[in-house]
């Protein structure tokens, strides 16, 4: 699946939508956001049809970062049906990644 940029009006139609969803809030200036890019899509082709990876711009979206309660960045939230599971703050492999969704997912 491919990434998808959510927005205020639609991130309660892609949640309601995807069962597993990696939420991943960053911004373009920030130089760790960019370096995690590549992880991401990585990510988002090993496990697709299982996770959907969405991010949200920090900049454009305020409102949800404090939804959220995003501190800093980049910052991922787990959901899984509509609920937050866990966190990982941060830049971590893809592997680290992969395993540290599947234990908060459970």
């Amino acid at each position: 699946m491919a990434i998808i940029f959510a927005k205020e009006d639609n991130l309660e139609e892609i949640i309601s939508s995807h069962p597993k969803i990696l939420l991943n809030f960053w911004a373009e200036w920030c130089a760790p956001c960019r370096c995690f890019w590549p992880t991401l899509e990585q990510f988002s082709e090993m496990e697709e049809g299982n996770v959907q990876v969405v991010k949200i711009n920090v900049d454009k979206q305020r409102a949800l970062a404090q939804k959220f309660d995003v501190k800093g960045i980049p910052n991922s939230l787990v959901l899984v049906d509509g609920e937050i599971k866990g966190a990982i703050a941060g830049i971590v492999s893809c592997d680290e990644l992969r395993s540290r969704f599947k234990s908060l997912a459970k």
